[in-house]
C-alpha cells in the first residue's frame, strides 16, 4: 500500500473545508472528512482507480462523492495535488502545481 502525500494546496483545502462545513453542521464536516479519507485509503491500495487526466499526462482524477481529487502515482506514494468540491472551480488544469513553465515570448 502506498503512502498518501498531500500538497500544501490539498492540505489547506481540507482544513478550510472542514472548518467551513463545521460552522454550519459539525456532523456534515465529519462525514465529508471520513469520505475523503476513505478515498485516500482506496487510492493507496488501488492507485489506478482514478481516470487519467487528458490535459496533464501522469495525473489522475478520482471523484469521491461531491469531491474531486487530483493525484499522481509515484512508486511508493500517491501525491494529492488538489481537492475541490465538484461545484468549485478547479485550479488551472493545464499546469501542474509547482511546474516550471518557460516563457514563450
Amino acid at each position: 500500500m502506498r503512502k498518501i502525500i498531500l500538497s500544501a494546496n490539498a492540505g489547506d483545502y481540507l482544513r478550510c473545508e472542514k472548518a467551513y462545513l463545521a460552522s454550519f453542521n459539525p456532523r456534515a464536516a465529519d462525514t465529508a472528512m471520513r469520505q475523503l479519507h476513505s478515498a485516500f485509503r482506496l487510492l493507496a491500495g488501488y492507485p489506478q482507480a482514478g481516470l487519467a487526466d487528458t490535459k496533464l499526462p501522469g495525473r489522475r482524477i478520482y471523484v469521491a462523492g461531491n469531491y474531486i481529487i487530483a493525484y499522481r502515482v509515484e512508486p511508493d506514494a500517491i501525491k494529492i495535488s488538489y481537492i475541490r468540491h465538484g461545484r468549485q472551480q478547479a485550479p488551472d488544469l493545464d499546469k501542474d502545481e509547482g511546474a516550471d513553465i518557460p516563457d514563450t515570448d
